[in-house]
């Protein structure tokens, strides 16, 4: 089986546009960039659809693929993220988390 990416970098959120810039900001200062970041959206109803409609139109140098699903709960989000995967490996970042620089 061949991945398109080594990493697939997923996260699911539930309105969390308060905080999961946060998140965003520290993918794009990571230096290793073979990786894609997955976002289930479990319907959230603030505006995090808007935030990564802005955040896709933005020079990123890994794509970000999101999509927004009705309310079903964070394993359902896992199973849909989990199609998805491009990469050889999955890692689940939450959204009110973020990753250290590197």
């Amino acid at each position: 089986m061949s991945f398109e990416y080594k990493i697939t970098v997923f996260t699911p959120t539930y309105n969390r546009a308060y905080i999961i810039e946060n998140l965003y900001r520290s993918i794009q200062r990571q230096t290793y960039k073979n990786f894609e970041w997955i976002v289930v959206d479990d319907g959230s109803s603030d505006n995090t659809e808007e935030l990564f409609r802005k955040w896709k139109r933005e020079e990123n140098e890994f794509p970000i693929r999101y999509v927004k699903q009705q309310n079903g709960g964070k394993c359902r989000a896992i199973n849909r993220g989990l199609g998805m995967a491009r990469g050889e490996l999955f890692f689940t970042v939450d959204s009110d988390d973020y990753l250290t620089d590197d």
